[in-house]
């Protein structure tokens, strides 16, 4: 189980404080993701007392034997014993990146005296992460297409810093299939009208997003599920239109995490994270990842993360290989809970008039538009091996009545029936204010479950237009679904329904 270490030869034009890749022996990289989260970063052997916990290494310099001669650690902005763990960890649970790292350095000949590290970059918040990847490949003028459904605090740092202070400019696109939502499944429709009905589909949304590339454009930027509204972003799809005009691509995967997703597999690039929310999962640490196995992007954003210092201190990261080591366990509840409150809230609130729509990706409804079940295909088609692997063993599949486990994230409009329901969240905000179990508050992933209305919280910094076109209006409500007793949750939301709407 000891690391194999690359020998370390003078920077490749970054600087003297970054550190070798300490790559995972094989052994240990073609074990489960539950076991690599247990053990990678974790070694023993790496622990001055042969620990099974990581040391808190809390040192901001260390002493050189000669000038210029240390133990791979010289000042703790640069790297740190504790971060550096935890970069493995991330690095192997995010599509096994070291390893597709390692491949990449020996086809591009640079594996020997490799410089820029474990193929996953720790930062100190989600943001960090990313004002980090869109700086340093987007800046100085270059375009950015962005997923029309994302994140306020992205969108916000695309058009408030990133427009205003590095003449970077974003075009935001529909990537999804939920555009037709009045487009019913045909009844007696074969196999073969679906196919081609799909086939069209797909050429649509690639004839959308390449109308909006452009000769400057440096990135494309997806969240799938996307925050708030939970449409799902076909990566694959997107990564042969990005691999074809030589642009990266980027996921930002915090909604899923990657214990249900690895886009990496799928072809993206770049995959980021706020670490805050599923990847530390207790709601008591700040953090942000990066993870890339392309050399030359790598080695862009560790020298950023360097020369920035963005970065996460080393108490934050040892709760954070503390937190992944249970990620597989609390990702499995979360989806079940989240699948038991969406099937309520779609068998039970919709017919009762307590809820206009649900979003969950894994859900299968009575009667789908094609949107609909296209999005719950290609929720199954984008699961990680493991995740799929445990689903089939619970007796899921694709097409199993009310749908499948896919995440723990649910959205649904209230039906409120009030005037000006785009701005009037009276509905909402009675519904949300009594709740019991599920907190009011911003965030998501942690082991408790959350609820917000994200016209007003979440997403209020988003243009009253574009939040209108995406339906973020008063009466959309976003759950983060815990690992408490379901039928607890479910007795907490639909009491809470009942009281919001029958007045």
């Amino acid at each position: 189980m000891s690391p194999v270490q690359i020998p370390p030869t003078p920077p490749n034009g970054l600087n003297g404080h970054v550190q070798p890749l300490t790559a995972p022996v094989s052994s240990i990289n073609s074990l489960s993701f539950s076991t690599r989260a247990l053990h990678i970063g974790s070694e023993p052997s790496l622990s001055a007392s042969n620990g099974v916990v990581p040391e808190l290494s809390l040192s901001t310099t260390y002493q050189q034997s000669k000038v210029g001669q240390h133990r791979g650690y010289e000042y703790s902005r640069s790297d740190n014993p504790t971060r550096r763990a935890l970069e493995r960890q991330l690095a192997s649970l995010e599509g096994n990146a070291d390893r597709l790292l390692e491949e990449n350095l020996v086809a591009e000949g640079l594996n020997e005296g490799w410089e820029a590290g474990s193929a996953a970059v720790a930062f100190a918040s989600g943001s960090a992460a990313t004002a980090t990847v869109i700086s340093g490949l987007a800046s100085r003028g270059g375009h950015i297409v962005s997923v029309g459904d994302v994140y306020g605090g992205t969108s916000r740092y695309m058009l408030k810093v990133a427009q205003e202070l590095q003449g970077t400019t974003t075009s935001f696109v529909d990537l999804s299939y939920q555009l037709d939502q009045a487009r019913q499944v045909l009844k007696g429709e074969t196999e073969e009208q679906k196919r081609e009905q799909d086939e069209r589909d797909d050429e649509e949304l690639s004839e959308r997003l390449e109308g909006a590339i452009r000769e400057d454009t440096k990135v494309i930027w997806v969240e799938t599920p996307t925050n708030p509204m939970l449409s799902l972003v076909p990566i694959a799809l997107i990564a042969r239109v990005a691999k074809k005009h030589g642009i990266p691509l980027v996921v930002d995967n915090t909604f899923s995490n990657p214990y249900y997703q690895n886009p990496l597999t799928l072809g993206a690039s770049v995959v980021v994270h706020s670490a805050t929310k599923y990847l530390g999962g207790h709601s008591d640490v700040l953090g942000g990842v990066i993870v890339t196995p392309i050399p030359s992007l790598l080695s862009r954003f560790r020298f950023l993360q360097n020369a920035n210092g963005n970065v996460p201190s080393p108490f934050d990261c040892w709760l954070l290989i503390r937190s992944l080591k249970t990620l597989t366990i609390r990702s499995r509840e979360h989806g079940l809970n989240a699948l038991r409150v969406a099937r309520w809230l779609q068998e039970v609130g919709v017919p009762a008039g307590l809820v206009r729509d649900v979003r969950y990706p894994g859900l299968k409804r009575a009667i789908e538009s094609k949107g609909e079940r296209r999005e719950r295909e290609l929720a199954w088609e984008q699961l990680s091996a493991e995740a799929k692997k445990w689903i089939v063993k619970q007796g899921f599949s694709a097409e199993s009545e009310g749908g499948f486990p896919s995440g723990g994230m649910v959205s649904f409009h209230i039906l409120s029936e009030e005037e000006g329901s785009q701005t009037n969240s009276a509905a909402a905000e009675r519904f949300l204010e009594g709740l019991e179990l599920f907190a009011l508050a911003e965030s998501l992933g942690g082991v408790e479950s959350l609820a917000e209305l994200p016209l007003k919280m979440t997403h209020g910094g988003v243009a009253p237009e574009r939040r209108a076109q995406l339906g973020i209006n008063g009466e959309l409500i976003r759950l983060s679904v815990g690992i408490e007793d379901g039928d607890d949750l479910v007795a907490d939301v639909e009491r809470s329904l009942r009281a919001a709407i029958e007045l």
